[in-house]
């Protein structure tokens, strides 16, 4: 399975961060502004067996997906694809702290492309850039959050 990792270091407590990461109302402040994320339904706080179904644009078309909070941790957050326009998606956010004042937060994707004639669009290379320049609009967010005190 392809898999994509990113990691950023931040100027906070790392509890504060996974306050925030945990609060489904907060995503569309870290998502990338094209994808149009629009959350369906989901609950306020992230908990485990929990279910968030959302709706993006991707490479042109409207993505209906429900994942899945498998892991709820003091320092990790994972959610499985329930259903949606890959075969597989899996998201790990892993929080290691550095200092009181000081973490870091690390993203690991692993997903399988679409089938079909969506496949041909959605080809693993694509895929993985498209998490990559998202996961760089994500960490850029997330320190103009914590630099104008808005973390929590």
């Amino acid at each position: 399975m392809p898999e994509s990792l990113s990691s950023s270091i931040f100027e906070c407590a790392a509890a504060d961060l996974r306050i925030f990461l945990g609060r489904t109302g907060n995503l569309a402040q870290i998502s990338d502004p094209d994808l149009e994320l629009e959350i369906l339904s989901a609950p306020a706080i992230v908990t485990l067996g929990s279910r968030i179904e959302f709706r993006v644009t991707a490479f042109g078309f409207k993505q209906r997906a429900t994942h899945e909070y498998v892991t709820v941790e003091d320092l990790k957050i994972m959610e499985d694809q329930v259903e949606g326009p890959l075969r597989a998606w899996k998201h790990e956010q892993r929080i290691e702290i550095i200092t009181d004042k000081q973490c870091r937060l690390i993203d690991r994707i692993n997903f399988e492309p679409p089938g079909g004639m969506l496949g041909y669009l959605l080809t693993e290379a694509k895929v993985l850039t498209s998490i990559q320049s998202g996961m760089q609009i994500r960490y850029d967010a997330l320190s103009d959050i914590i630099r104008h005190g808005k973390l929590v």
